[in-house]
Parts: structure tokens; sequence; C-alpha cells
């Protein structure tokens, strides 16, 4: 619908244009901004999870880590994949955010690297390591909260099964 109205509806409005609102651009807008939202709590989890990575110094610990983040970050970005192809999210957006979701996990590995360089130990090096991990933990706090359990208790069924079934 192109908004302009035909030559025998001006007289009604009086100003030649409807104010009818596209809703499929206004789903489009909102699917953008919850992907924007999800997006950037997953990557500030994963630059400080990155960081995890790069302040290990013992060779299995650092595979170990590396291991377990590779495992659950492919399984986080099917899913978020998975469920941009049935939103409104437009597909150029989708890339760019998936773009963003993984290069921010090397970078967050290239700080752990350059904050955990041996002339910078001590008290204040470890004070900091603990925030960051309580940055990283209350990221992914929200995106479980806020994004994914949220939209599981708008669903029709009872409190106590929603209940039993997230213990």
């Amino acid at each position: 619908k192109s908004g302009v109205l035909d030559s025998e509806h001006d007289d009604k409005k009086g100003h030649g244009h409807s104010h009818d609102i596209d809703l499929a651009s206004s789903d489009s807008i909102q699917a953008t901004a919850r992907g924007f939202l999800v997006i950037l709590a997953l990557c500030i989890h994963d630059f400080f999870e990155g960081i995890a990575v790069g302040v290990a110094r013992q060779e299995s610990a650092v595979w170990f880590l590396l291991l377990a983040f590779a495992s659950h970050k492919w399984v986080i970005a099917v899913c978020l994949g998975l469920k941009w192809s049935r939103s409104a999210l437009k597909p150029l957006v989708a890339i760019l955010y998936m773009t963003t979701f993984c290069l921010v996990s090397p970078v967050g590995i290239l700080t752990g690297m350059l904050l955990s360089s041996p002339e910078q130990e001590g008290d204040m090096m470890n004070t900091a390591l603990i925030v960051l991990q309580g940055i990283a933990t209350g990221s992914l706090l929200y995106v479980v909260f806020f994004e994914i359990l949220e939209k599981e208790r708008q669903k029709q069924v009872s409190g106590i099964v929603q209940a039993l079934a997230f213990s």
C-alpha cells in the first residue's frame, strides 16, 4: 500500500495521504531492537569470557576453556540463526549481528592476554578480573531471564508446569 489516497478519497481526508501504520515495518523495527539487546548482552558476556581464556596461564586450562567456550558459542549461534530466520529481522541486520557476535570473542581473548602480562601481577589485577567476571555473569543472566524465560512465561502453560520444567 503506497499510503497515497486515490482522488476519490481526497475529499474525505482533506490532505491527500493516509496515516496508516505499516505493521510489517513496525515488526521489523521491534525485531531489530530485540536482536540488538540480545546481541549486546551476549557480546558483553562473550567479551569477558574471552578475557577468561586470555588470562589463563596453563596450556591445559586454555584448551579446556576454549573447548567449553566454542561448544556453547556454537549452540548459541545456531539458535540465534534459527530464531532470526523466522522473525521479521532483515537478513542484512542478522548478518551484521552475527558477525559482531563472532568477532567479539577474539577481541576478549586478546584483551585478556594483554591484561595478564607477567608485569601486571597483584591484588589489583585479581580484583579487576573478579569485577569483569561479575559483569559477564550479569549479562548472561539478563539474556536468560529477560529474553528466553520471558518468552516462555508468555505461553499458555501453567506456572507450576513451567517451574517444574525449569527445575
